[in-house]
C-alpha cells in the first residue's frame, strides 16, 4: 500500500499516541491518578483509530471507518474525564465498560445509518460536528481547571481544544462546499488542516504532564502553607500567652471574689437588693470580658471556617486587639484605630487575623526595643474600589535598608520578622485570600504594611 501524505500523518500520529499513553502510565505510575489514567487511554484510543482509519483497502468499512470514528470520540470523552479528574468535582470518576460499549455502539449506528440514508459527505459531516461538540466541551472543562488552579498551562490547553474545534469545522465547510469529501482527500486546504489536527494533537501531549506536575506542585505548597498556617498561630499565641492568661485572671478573679462576697452576704441572711444588683452586674461583665477574648482566640483557632466568606474587617481588627491588648498595655503601646465602617470583604477571616496578630506583633516587639515615651500604633481601614486596605504602621526605628528587598523572602530574618515564619507567610495567606501586602517606609520614622482585600464594599 502506497502511502500518500495524509495517511502517514495519521500512521505517524497514531503510533505517538500511543507511544504517549504508555509513556504517561510509566512516568507517573506511583501516582495512580483517575486523570492521568483517563488521559493516557484517551491517547492510546485516539492513537489505534489513527491507524485503523489508514487501512481503508485492507480492513471492511464498519472497522475502518464507522469503528474508528467511534473510537476516536470514545478517546476525547476520555479526555473530558481527566479533566472532570483535574476539576476536583469527581476526581475518581472513569467511564464503566457499558457507558463505552453504549457510547461506542450508539455512535457507530448514528453513522453507519447516516451513510445508508445520504452520502458519504453526510458522514464526514457528522463525525465533523460529533468531533467539534466533544472538543469544545473539552475546551470549556479546561477553562473550568484553569479557574480552580490557576495555572497559565491548563488555559493553554484549553485553547487548543477550541482551535481544535474550529479545525473539525473547518471540514464541515469544505464537505458543504464540495471541496473535501473525506480524509484523505488531496486538497491543499484539507491537508493543512489534518497537519494542523495533528500539530495541536502533539502540543496537547506535551502541555498536559507540565501542567499536572505543576497542580501537584501547587498542591505540595498549599499543604505545606496550611501546616505553616497552623504552627505560626501558636507561635503567634503562645509568644503572648503571659499577657493573655494575666488579662483573663483579672476578670476572672473579680468573678471570684464577688460571687464569695455574695455567698458570703445571702449565709449572713444579709439581703441588701441594690448590693447584690450591683454584683451580680459586674459578675455579667467580667464573664463577657473574659468570654469576649477567649472566643477571639478561639476565632484563630477555628478551622471549620469556611474558606471564604463575607466579613467586616473592622470586626476582624477589634478581635485581634482583644488578644493583644495585654501585652499593649505593658508595654504602654497606644493604639489609634481609623476604621471605615462597613467594610465587608469575602475573605478567610482566621487566616486574615493571623496575619494582623503577626503584623501587630512585629509592631510591638519592634517598638519594645524604643525609649520613648509616645509609642504608637496606627491602624487603619479605608474603602477602596473593589474591596479594602488595613494598614498598619508604627512609629518605631523601621526596617534597615538591606532587608526591604526581601522583607518577604522565606529566609528573610530580623527582630521585625520575630514571629514564627512572619512576613513571608503573611504574604502566602493574603495572596491565596486573593490580596496583596506590601511595605514602605514612614518618612517620620517607622514601618507600615498595608493589605489591600478584595470584595463587596458596601
Amino acid at each position: 500500500m502506497q502511502l500518500s501524505l495524509i495517511p502517514a500523518i495519521f500512521i505517524f500520529f497514531g503510533i505517538l499516541s500511543i507511544a504517549y499513553s504508555l509513556t504517561l502510565l510509566f512516568y507517573f505510575a506511583k501516582q495512580k491518578n483517575r486523570a492521568i489514567e483517563n488521559c493516557a487511554l484517551g491517547a492510546f484510543l485516539l492513537g489505534t483509530a489513527g491507524i485503523i482509519t489508514v487501512f481503508r483497502t485492507e480492513l471492511h468499512t464498519l472497522i475502518s471507518y464507522v469503528g474508528a470514528n467511534a473510537l476516536a470520540f470514545l478517546a476525547y470523552q476520555y479526555f473530558n474525564y481527566s479533566l472532570i479528574n483535574l476539576i476536583g468535582e469527581q476526581p475518581n470518576l472513569k467511564p464503566s465498560f457499558l457507558r463505552n460499549l453504549t457510547v461506542f455502539t450508539l455512535y457507530s449506528l448514528g453513522l453507519y445509518a447516516t451513510g445508508i440514508l445520504f452520502n458519504p459527505g453526510y458522514q464526514t459531516i457528522y463525525v465533523c460536528l460529533a468531533m467539534v461538540y466533544v472538543t469544545t466541551e473539552s475546551g470549556f472543562l479546561s477553562l473550568k481547571a484553569f479557574k480552580k488552579n490557576g495555572i497559565d498551562l491548563v488555559k493553554v490547553y484549553g485553547i487548543l481544544f477550541f482551535a481544535t474545534a474550529l479545525l473539525w469545522g473547518g471540514r464541515i465547510v469544505l464537505v458543504m462546499l464540495d471541496i473535501a469529501t473525506i480524509a484523505f482527500d488531496t486538497n491543499i486546504i484539507n491537508t493543512v488542516i489534518f497537519i494542523a489536527l495533528f500539530l495541536l494533537g502533539i502540543f496537547r501531549y506535551m502541555i498536559f504532564p507540565i501542567f499536572l506536575l505543576k497542580i501537584a506542585e501547587n498542591e505540595k505548597e498549599k499543604l505545606l502553607i496550611d501546616s505553616l498556617v497552623w504552627a505560626n498561630k501558636t507561635a503567634a499565641t503562645g509568644a503572648l500567652s503571659a499577657s493573655i492568661a494575666h488579662e483573663l485572671n483579672q476578670p476572672l478573679g473579680a468573678v471570684q471574689i464577688n460571687s464569695e462576697f455574695m455567698k458570703l452576704q445571702l449565709s449572713n441572711g444579709r439581703f441588701d437588693e441594690a448590693l447584690l444588683k450591683d454584683l451580680a452586674e459586674k459578675i455579667v461583665q467580667d464573664n463577657l470580658r473574659a468570654g469576649s477574648i477567649i472566643q477571639s482566640l478561639r476565632s484563630i483557632f477555628n478551622e471549620d471556617q469556611p474558606n471564604a466568606n463575607a466579613i467586616d474587617l473592622g470586626d476582624i481588627v477589634q478581635s485581634v486587639l482583644q488578644i493583644t491588648n495585654p501585652e499593649l498595655s505593658r508595654r504602654n503601646i497606644h493604639v489609634k484605630l481609623r476604621l471605615a465602617s462597613k467594610t465587608i470583604c469575602k475573605i478567610n477571616a482566621p487566616e486574615i487575623q493571623q496575619v494582623l496578630l503577626n503584623l501587630l506583633n512585629n509592631a510591638i516587639h519592634a517598638l519594645a526595643s524604643v525609649e520613648r515615651a509616645d509609642k504608637e500604633i496606627t491602624i487603619e481601614i479605608a474603602r477602596v474600589k473593589d474591596g479594602a486596605t488595613i494598614t498598619i504602621s508604627d512609629n518605631g526605628p523601621g526596617i534597615s535598608p538591606e532587608r526591604k528587598e526581601k522583607i518577604f523572602e522565606l529566609a528573610s530574618s530580623g527582630k521585625r520578622s520575630g514571629m514564627g515564619l512572619g512576613l513571608w507567610l503573611c504574604k502566602q495567606i493574603v495572596t491565596r485570600n486573593k490580596g496583596t501586602i506590601t511595605y514602605e517606609d514612614i518618612p517620620t520614622g517607622g514601618a507600615q504594611f498595608s493589605i489591600r482585600l478584595p470584595g463587596e464594599v458596601s
